[in-house]
């Protein structure tokens, strides 16, 4: 099937924001903005992560706020599309935490692609990391039907012509990075592997506040990780030499339209909200 797709179309790529978490950071909230990716092209349709739960699942287990996520934020994502989710062909997984492989069961007739590694580790996950992977979301992707409802893949591939999967263990132990070449170059699509733009760029002071000159030239690591900062640095290096612009999962200024809106960085730290109150009438999960 893969091989039997057209090679000439680029795709294009739509960033859907599906609501928010509240987590508590330095005394305050730190609003993350959920995100997963539409990439259309080749007669094909790829939903790059299926997001969070809905707000009142994740408060009862993670005792945190926010809005969006579920069936509810997915669909209507989809529907701006023009799409529901038997559109959706494939649904490739970055990884396996709750707030971004949620919503399989929207997807019954779509193939999921995770890596072999990132499966194990979600049945067996280093012990800081079992908060973050939800059984019921293991369950879910071991009860698909292989091969045509779930595909495990092992290290790099080329899932379709211009549509490359990278394995880069750090944030999990199979952590994969979607690269996609639209007709503006390749956008790496890295959800976890550095979810802020200030984690790609720590010394420039368009991505953070507070640029660190030290890191210049380098990275700034996630705290969580199942790899040392080395091999963190090391997959992000191999994104940066894949790629043309990283997109992250939790940063408010992604691109929302590819190749259409096309940056590297955003122009300054300007529509960063992630320090900004959340709007009162969010903070009770509405």
């Amino acid at each position: 099937m893969v091989e039997m797709m057209p090679t000439h179309e680029p795709f294009t790529i739509t960033s859907l924001r599906l609501g928010e978490l509240y987590l508590p950071h330095g005394g305050g909230l730190m609003r993350d903005p959920m995100h997963c990716w539409l990439v259309r092209g080749k007669g094909i349709n790829i939903l790059v992560d299926s997001g969070m739960a809905d707000i009142a699942t994740v408060q009862a287990r993670m005792n945190v706020g926010g809005f969006g996520g579920g069936h509810a934020a997915l669909r209507t994502a989809l529907a701006s599309e023009g799409l529901g989710p038997d559109d959706i062909q494939y649904v490739v997984l970055t990884h396996l935490h709750f707030d971004h492989a949620e919503n399989l069961d929207l997807f019954p007739n779509a193939c999921v692609v995770v890596q072999r590694d990132e499966l194990f580790a979600a049945v067996d996950p280093v012990p800081s990391q079992r908060i973050y992977y939800w059984r019921s979301i293991t369950q879910g992707v071991l009860e698909r039907k292989r091969p045509n409802a779930l595909r495990l893949v092992d290290g790099d591939v080329e899932f379709f012509p211009g549509f490359q999967l990278l394995k880069v263990p750090s944030h999990t132990e199979g952590m994969q990075v979607a690269v996609v070449t639209t007709k503006a170059g390749r956008a790496a699509l890295v959800s976890d592997l550095g979810d802020h733009y200030r984690y790609w760029f720590p010394a420039d002071r368009r991505a953070t506040a507070h640029p660190q000159r030290s890191l210049a030239g380098a990275f700034l690591t996630g705290s969580i990780r199942s790899s040392s900062e080395r091999d963190w640095q090391a997959a992000m290096q191999r994104v940066v030499d894949n790629s043309d612009i990283v997109v992250p999962a939790h940063d408010f200024r992604i691109p929302m339209r590819m190749p259409e809106q096309w940056f590297a960085i955003p122009e300054s730290t300007d529509g960063d909200l992630a320090q900004v109150p959340p709007p009162a009438r969010d903070n009770a999960g509405a």
